[in-house]
């Protein structure tokens, strides 16, 4: 009996093991099998294409509405889910971790998708994207790739529409470009009478459309021709055009592409202003609240453009550049005694538009350069107002400039339309050769114009009164002054010392303490231009000039030829030679006069 008991007893426990190993552990979660996934294939469903069908997978490349400025988008939804081995679903998303990222949408679409245009909506997995579909016989791809559990993805097909084809990718934003687009309908054959809109994508603006004519550059051969200007560019790359395109005007097809406008490392356009800060869109590329800093941020050759405001600075210059004030008399460089307020050490700089001042032991503007362009500027309170001039260094000289060796060969700068006031030595200094000094005021300076080591300069309709000295031409060939107004200048109105081949003409001589006068050491006068410089020596000109009142006669010009006195401005004037202007003017010349600006100019744009 006991022994019957003993088998009975391990039956029973055999048959409770045997339950327990059938019913129970099946139903531990299945982290303890490390051989069994978390989930099943995931799966992703396209709940609404877009389209008519919303199920069928298929859709046509949207309608641009002509004039609003806005790209069409198909808003795709769709539902991304899993199961576990409990058979329960498992949605994308509902977890917090679960982000946009890991979604791609690919395929033949205008722009790629980010997290304003693809968003997880609502819970259980469901998510809507925004897309442009651009061509006929392309695709979308979604794809999920679910980390750690797998990844699904659904295509949907491009059905109608047609094809464009920008010939770039990009191009550099700061200068004219002409945009090429080539346009084909859905067997490829070009399109010579399609409808062609040009959009910014970020400002949501049409800026250019076009219809075709079968024209070159209007359809001929499918090929659309835009010019895309500087000034319709803006002010901060990068940028997206839209390219929307139909098959021809009130045609239900339309295809899309685009073009970037990017970016350079250096920007040809740049704007200064004393109130940018870091807040400022561009801020650091391209916008700046400090000159200095708005030059060395620009391309070579391009354009640094300030704002009316309060610059103190010292300016360097030391590439070729456009550096525009918006208002000469309120866009001002003001300095703090010390220093120059733009000092150009590159060829082919313009300067235009500002007011300088107070750089009362330095100068306006000082350049030791070439093909330099110095406009529409106010320069006041300074030691010298413009400065050009030569600079000794030791170099070689070549056959062609043997006479210039040791020196740089400043020339062909053109200072015009400027006002010199006020400035203590000199309104305008000038070395080097083929300068032109032109419809400029210049007063109350020790000298308005000096010239010095100078070849070739020409000094045209500017006003020079109120000085202490009108033109000093000193050590200088073939100097021209020509149609001047020369008046009011307390000693003399020009000075012609130790030079060569002087042409004084047509100017107007009023009211000054003498009008003109002249020195010509022969020996010094011989050792530079004979020996040091190699011209010929040869008087000056005295031709045609008005001399404050009408006269029958030849005039006579004073001045001294003697064998070595120097320099001297300062009367007496001993005399003991004259030159002789045999035809002066019976009238005064009716010569173009620039008037101190007391008026503020037109506003910026």
């Amino acid at each position: 009996m006991k022994h019957y008991r003993k088998i009975q007893k391990a039956i029973t426990l055999n048959s409770v093991l045997l339950f327990v190993g059938l019913t129970i552990i099946p139903t531990i979660p299945t982290l303890f099998s490390p051989s069994t996934p978390i989930l099943a294939p995931v799966d992703l469903i396209v709940n609404d294409d877009g389209s008519g069908d919303p199920t069928d997978n298929e859709v046509d490349v949207p309608a641009y509405l002509p004039g609003s400025g806005i790209t069409p988008t198909l808003t795709i939804n769709f539902t991304i889910l899993g199961t576990n081995s409990s058979e329960t679903t498992t949605y994308y998303g509902d977890d917090p971790w679960e982000d946009w990222q890991n979604i791609s949408i690919t395929g033949d679409i205008l722009y790629p998708v980010n997290e304003m245009t693809l968003a997880h909506v609502g819970t259980k997995g469901d998510w809507m994207c925004d897309v442009t579909p651009t061509k006929p016989g392309g695709d979308i791809v979604l794809c999920i790739d679910w980390p750690g559990n797998g990844s699904a993805n659904q295509t949907i097909d491009i059905i109608n529409g047609m094809n464009v084809h920008p010939t770039v990718d990009s191009f550099p934003w700061g200068s004219d470009f002409t945009l090429i687009v080539m346009i084909q309908d859905m067997a490829g054959d070009p399109l010579k009478y399609g409808k062609v809109c040009l959009l910014w994508e970020e400002e949501d603006d049409e800026f250019n459309v076009t219809e075709g004519e079968n024209k070159v550059g209007n359809g001929a051969n499918g090929e659309y021709w835009f010019w895309i200007r500087q000034e319709d560019q803006g002010t901060l790359p990068p940028k997206n055009i839209t390219i929307a395109a139909q098959t021809y005007p009130g045609s239900p097809y339309w295809g899309y592409g685009h073009v970037l406008m990017e970016r350079p490392k250096n920007p040809p356009l740049v704007y200064v202003d004393d109130g940018y800060n870091m807040t400022t869109p561009g801020w650091g590329y391209n916008h700046f609240n400090i000159i200095q800093d708005g030059t060395n941020a620009v391309e070579t050759n391009g354009t640094v453009l300030v704002n009316n405001g309060m610059y103190p600075e010292n300016i360097l210059i030391d590439k070729s550049l456009n550096l525009l004030g918006e208002d000469k008399n309120s866009t001002i460089l003001h300095g703090d005694e010390n220093g120059s307020g733009i000092n150009i050490t590159a060829d082919n700089v313009t300067v235009s538009g500002f007011t300088i001042q107070n750089y009362t032991n330095g100068y306006g503007i000082l350049l030791s350069t070439s093909y330099n362009h110095i406009i529409d500027t106010i320069i006041s309170d300074c030691i010298g107002g413009i400065i050009i001039f030569f600079y000794w260094y030791p170099y070689q000289a070549t056959s062609i400039n043997t006479r210039y060796e040791g020196f740089n060969l400043t020339g062909y700068n053109t200072v015009t339309k400027n006002t010199l006031i006020r400035n203590r030595g000199v309104g305008i200094s000038v070395s080097g050769k083929n300068n032109t000094i032109f419809h400029n005021r210049i007063s109350q300076s020790e000298y308005g114009i000096m010239t010095g080591i100078a070849e070739s300069n020409n000094i045209t309709q500017n006003t020079i009164s109120d000085n202490d000295n009108g033109i000093l031409i000193m050590a200088s060939y073939d100097t021209k002054v020509y149609q001047n107004i020369i008046s009011n200048n307390e000693e003399l109105g020009v000075f012609d010392f130790c030079t060569s081949r002087t042409l004084i003409r047509q100017n107007n001589f009023m009211e000054n303490g003498r009008h003109a006068y002249f020195n010509q050491a022969v020996l010094l006068r011989a050792r530079f231009f004979n020996t040091f410089l190699d011209f010929p020596i040869t008087r000056s000109i005295w031709e045609g000039n008005y001399w404050e009142r009408s006269r029958t006669m030849p005039r006579l010009i004073p001045g001294l030829v003697s064998l070595s006195r120097g320099f001297a401005t300062d009367p007496p004037y001993p005399v003991n030679f004259f030159q002789i202007d045999r035809h002066p003017a019976q009238e005064p010349y009716a010569i173009p006069e620039i008037t101190h600006p007391l008026q503020k100019s037109a506003v910026w744009l």
